[in-house]
């Protein structure tokens, strides 16, 4: 139940960026409304950063190195289209590692890998807090999304279903 569940509430929270991604150029991609914020692109590019890491790296064992500074140090590199298209083979990575869990897989201790200078550390997280702070990490940079693209889109239209 909680597997589906996360993956269900992963993918609106996707559906979402896409959307934001539609509704603005790409030359406003990488705008920082001021000093010391960050761009949709380097949030995207966070988002898919911590997606990997901790799923299809941690959880999968795939191979990954993360350059967490990079992701919010990038000013280009993507156009709209083509950064829904990374977030997209991100999620697709994540549904076949989620795809091969069970239930009872939720309970195990996952190790994470971060690069910390010139060595690396590592914490141990159960799979299911690991799970749980991925899909609220989402979702927190999501609605950062959504009232960005609210500011930058050329049109004041509604970018969900609701007016406000």
């Amino acid at each position: 139940m909680f597997i589906p569940m996360t993956l269900n509430l992963l993918d609106k929270e996707l559906e979402k960026i896409q959307l934001a991604l539609t509704r603005i150029p790409d030359e406003l991609l990488w705008k920082k409304l001021r000093e010391g914020t960050n761009s949709i692109g380097n949030l995207c590019l966070h988002l898919a950063g911590n997606e990997y890491h901790n799923i299809a790296n941690s959880i999968g064992g795939y191979p990954y190195m993360r350059e967490r500074s990079a992701e919010f140090l990038a000013e280009g590199g993507y156009t709209c289209k083509e950064l829904s298209e990374h977030l997209y083979a991100v999620r697709e990575k994540t549904r076949e590692v989620m795809a091969a869990l069970s239930e009872d897989d939720l309970s195990r201790d996952v190790n994470v890998y971060y690069s910390q200078g010139a060595g690396i550390a590592s914490s141990t997280r159960q799979m299911m807090e690991l799970l749980y702070h991925v899909t609220v990490h989402y979702s927190y940079h999501t609605g950062q999304i959504m009232v960005m693209t609210k500011i930058l889109q050329e049109k004041n239209v509604n970018i969900l279903k609701w007016n406000h």
